[in-house]
């Protein structure tokens, strides 16, 4: 548990300034989406004297080897909402690192010409403090730090929680996996036939809103970062209300458990969160 001893009030957002067994940390809710993510990491990093970011929350699982209630904890993401929308009639960039052809999806197969054409799929730029200034680099995979990954390896295997409450669990115990890849965007993903797009094309396992964008504010700025998210719907692929609704706050009370485990392990100094519920 957060034992807090300081509360600061920065544009528009609380920051609890306290210790998690005995280590100094503090935790901020983000928001929704990819601003606030990156606002809000920008934020941390400049107002409090921290070592690194552990960044938290709940996503869509994309993977059918993954279940609702399993926590994930990427080794990598991607940022899969920075398109380049081509004209129906128009030259694919040999940048991009992939197309999504919509017609392909037409219902029945090939009928018809579909004006909404193809998508590319842009990298981002990275500016960063250990580059010259105002030179990027094209960057698709965004890595975590390598060395909390590894100290992450030592969580899986922990006990997670299974039940909503006494009269809602899950079938199955759920798992903490650690060094799959995750993609973001500004999308709420609900679409099975999506989904298994950006599984089979970047082999991606989870899908959020946030994470790259903390992920690569913290690589501009030289932190260490760590993302732990917890699986709470299937990203379209159930029939019916998607369960986010239902075992959202499940995902989010494992995600949260695997917090509090690494925090023990990691060395006595600030160790900063974000939260994104």
């Amino acid at each position: 548990m957060l034992n807090t001893l300081l509360w600061i009030f920065q544009a528009g957002r609380r920051y609890r300034v306290g210790k998690i067994n005995g280590k100094k940390v503090v935790f901020v809710r983000c928001g929704v989406g990819i601003t606030n993510a990156a606002a809000v990491t920008q934020q941390m990093l400049d107002l409090f004297d921290v070592t690194g970011i552990v960044h938290f929350g709940i996503s869509g699982n994309v993977n059918d080897s993954m279940s609702i209630g399993d926590v994930t904890i990427p080794k990598q993401f991607a940022h899969t909402g920075l398109w380049n929308w081509l004209n129906p009639n128009g030259t694919m960039d040999p940048a991009d690192v992939a197309y999504l052809e919509v017609g392909s999806y037409n219902v029945p197969e090939g009928d018809g010409v579909n004006l909404l054409g193809q998508i590319g799929y842009s990298t981002e730029q990275l500016f960063s403090v250990s580059r010259e200034p105002n030179t990027a680099v094209s960057l698709w995979w965004m890595e975590v730090s390598q060395q909390w990954l590894q100290l992450a390896r030592s969580l899986e295997g922990m006990e997670l929680e299974k039940c909503v409450n006494s009269s809602l669990c899950l079938k199955e115990k759920p798992k903490l996996v650690v060094g799959l890849k995750g993609a973001s965007s500004n999308i709420f993903l609900d679409n099975a036939a999506y989904r298994d797009f950006l599984f089979q094309t970047f082999e991606v396992s989870s899908s959020d809103m946030e994470s790259s964008a903390v992920v690569m504010t913290c690589l501009s700025n030289g932190f260490p970062v760590i993302v732990i998210r917890g699986l709470s719907d299937l990203a379209g692929a159930e029939s019916g209300d998607n369960a986010i609704h239902t075992f959202g706050s499940l995902a989010a009370l494992n995600a949260a458990k695997a917090v509090l485990e690494l925090i023990n392990k990691l060395p006595g100094y600030n160790s900063p969160l974000l939260h994104y519920m």
